[in-house]
């Protein structure tokens, strides 16, 4: 009971007040009974110190009398770290349950959970329905059995996984794992790691570097209670092989070493995943150098190969015949096969801007990343699918750089020096669009040959009539400029997309209550306007199942796994309220259906749907109105 009334007080001191109705559910007990508790703390404390009520405030807070012994009281018992590490919130004692069942190997109850934490056998009850969905990301279950209790039962590498995605996650690396691994021995294998790689001349980022320590620190942790990683043969040989074994080696040497344990050739082999799931994921040349490293397999160059088929049959995107972005995939895909298959992650910190900036590569990688879900069965992460859509964002630039620029006119009435001035911004503005930018004096324009000009930027009105576009700019450039700028050049792409979007497949005020109604509303629309296949709608949902197409934002972008349509076209149904799309509410839906011909600019269409993409004032207008014009004018950017 002392232990239950120095936590009592500690939380009150931390606080420096608690209310009543605060400090009973901290305790997870009701109000009548919390008087009856600080009594005993109270009694508990000898007079050293007193809970008291402050009715001012409202709250309880703690009277000190006598420093040294009340001190001396908070060390007693557990003593005073025990108490700090006791974790207070359902968060904190979920992620407090993971680490102590997944380091366990024996049976606990309920009731032993709940004492060990002070609290009820109802709230360890709760807290463990957390765990479960965490345990249930690597493959981890919590099997329960009468008079014994409870234990997980999953592999050792899943255990693993999951113990270093909490530490990570938590922070309670840079401390302690629930007691079982030391600052100190988390310090000496930092040292050790950085040391080895160093000499080893590997490198990579200080986060991988962490959590490689991390892991490596975990696995001394479960070597000492006897629990080893199993790897099969085949695998174990490949990896032999390798640069990363060889640096694993190395770091290994240096472990078994300063920790005198002995690591087994399969725990080498665990160190060596490790290194090699960090490869690449940079996008850092320095791999070129790392000779010996995972080379690609035919497995990844097939699945590479399959991935960009997938994304020809969706987008009508032709980049079977491009070799470099193939061999990217690949090379990209050697270290993400290792981190599938042991379900290990990796975070995108460029993810959000990755969606936003490229809707269309990020569209193409969902759709690509499937082929990947299904051969290993596992779930390819948002953070994964950014890096894929990098690679289709830069094969798309490549395809773009071919296409021809434009030769611009800029018109002045101020002198050479600012026509050029003016020539200068518009050329850096907008490089990849101009091949050239030539200037020319208001007072001969009327005599220039625009015979080889596509547009003319002009900071003056003009007399003479030409056939080609006129954009009236100001002289330094302004956003509103430069808008219009950008307006003149996708106006001919902007009105390729508009015209996917018809009165007949625009649908509004739709009372439809999920995701599987709207889908089969928008497929019987499309299919009498279109002629479509029988199993059209079994196709959008053949990729619904790969991954939810909400792109956030009120947003979803169904379509089918493969191009089906003789034309291309959109189908619009906005609701009157939000559904649940693949955990992501969704009230504007746009079933999109490519042609099946090649040579569809949608590219075009994502790059207009973009406003919608991030601009949520946008998209309210379109619910608000809920009219076609109105989404057709926020597509063009007006």
């Amino acid at each position: 009971m002392v232990m239950q009334d120095i936590r009592l007080v500690r939380h009150i001191l931390r606080a420096g007040g608690v209310t009543p109705t605060d400090c009973a559910a901290y305790l997870d007990i009701k109000k009548r009974t919390l008087r009856d508790r600080i009594r005993h703390a109270n009694d508990s404390m000898g007079g050293s110190a007193r809970i008291v009520y402050d009715r001012p405030r409202g709250v309880y807070q703690v009277e000190v009398s006598d420093e040294e012994t009340f001190d001396a009281w908070l060390r007693g018992g557990a003593g005073r770290d025990a108490i700090d590490r006791l974790p207070s919130t359902p968060e904190e004692r979920t992620n407090y349950l993971v680490q102590d069942l997944l380091f366990r190997t024996d049976w606990i109850t309920l009731e032993d959970l709940a004492s060990m934490l002070f609290v009820s056998r109802s709230t360890i009850s709760h807290d463990l329905r957390s765990v479960e969905q965490l345990f249930t990301k690597y493959d981890l279950t919590i099997e329960k059995r009468p008079r014994y209790g409870l234990r997980v039962v999953g592999s050792e590498m899943n255990r693993r996984l999951c113990l270093a995605s909490i530490a990570v996650d938590t922070f309670l690396a840079a401390d302690d794992l629930s007691g079982v691994i030391s600052t100190e021995a988390l310090d000496e294998v930092e040292r050790l790691v950085r040391v080895t790689l160093d000499a080893e001349g590997y490198e990579i980022n200080p986060v991988s570097r962490q959590n490689l320590v991390v892991h490596i620190a975990i696995a001394l942790a479960r070597i000492n209670k006897g629990c080893y990683v199993p790897m099969e043969a085949s695998y174990l040989e490949h990896v032999r092989d390798t640069r990363e074994y060889t640096v694993a080696r190395a770091i290994a040497r240096s472990v078994e070493s300063s920790f005198s344990v002995a690591l087994p050739e399969e725990e080498v082999a665990y160190v060596a995943i490790h290194l090699a799931s960090k490869r690449l994921v940079e996008g850092s040349e320095r791999d070129e150098g790392n000779k010996g490293s995972l080379e690609i397999t035919d497995d990844a160059w097939e699945l590479a190969a399959e991935m960009i088929e997938v994304v020809w049959r969706a987008f009508r995107f032709d980049f079977r015949d491009d070799a470099e972005l193939r061999v990217n995939l690949a090379r990209h895909l050697m270290p993400l096969i290792v981190r599938l298959r042991y379900h290990m992650s990796v975070e995108n910190p460029l993810l959000a801007d990755i969606r936003t900036c490229y809707p269309l590569p990020f569209a193409m990688a969902t759709d690509a990343a499937s082929v990947l879900a299904e051969k290993y069965d596992a779930e390819v992460s948002g953070d994964e699918i950014g890096y894929i859509a990098l690679l289709f964002a830069l094969s798309l630039e490549r395809k773009a750089t071919s296409y021809a620029k434009k030769h611009v006119l800029v018109v002045c009435a101020s002198g050479v020096g600012s026509a050029r001035l003016l020539a200068y911004r518009l050329q850096r503005e907008f490089s990849s669009n101009f091949e050239s930018v030539e200037t020319c004096d208001a007072s001969e324009f009327a005599e220039r040959d625009i015979a080889d000009i596509d547009y003319i930027f002009t900071t003056v009105p003009l007399d003479r009539r030409v056939n080609v576009p006129v954009v009236h700019v100001s002289l330094f450039l302004d956003d509103s400029s430069r808008r219009d700028v950008r307006r003149v050049i996708d106006r001919e792409a902007t009105e390729s997309a508009l015209s996917y979007f018809s009165p007949d497949l625009f649908f509004s005020h739709l009372e439809l209550s999920s995701r599987e109604e709207v889908i089969t509303f928008l497929c019987e629309r499309a299919a009498e306007a279109v002629e479509l296949p029988d199993n059209f709608e079994e196709l959008v949902w053949k990729r619904e199942q790969a991954a939810a197409t909400s792109f956030g934002n009120l947003l979803a972008l169904p379509h089918p796994y493969e191009a089906v349509s003789p034309e291309t076209f959109v189908t619009v149904a906005l609701l009157d309220r939000p559904v649940d799309w693949g955990g992501q509410p969704a009230q504007a839906v746009f079933l999109v259906c490519v042609s099946r011909d090649a040579g569809t600019d949608l590219e075009a269409f994502y790059r207009s749907m973009v406003s919608l993409f991030t601009n949520e004032q946008s998209i309210q207008r379109v619910l608000g109105d809920m009219r076609l014009e109105v989404l057709l004018n926020e597509l063009e950017g007006e």
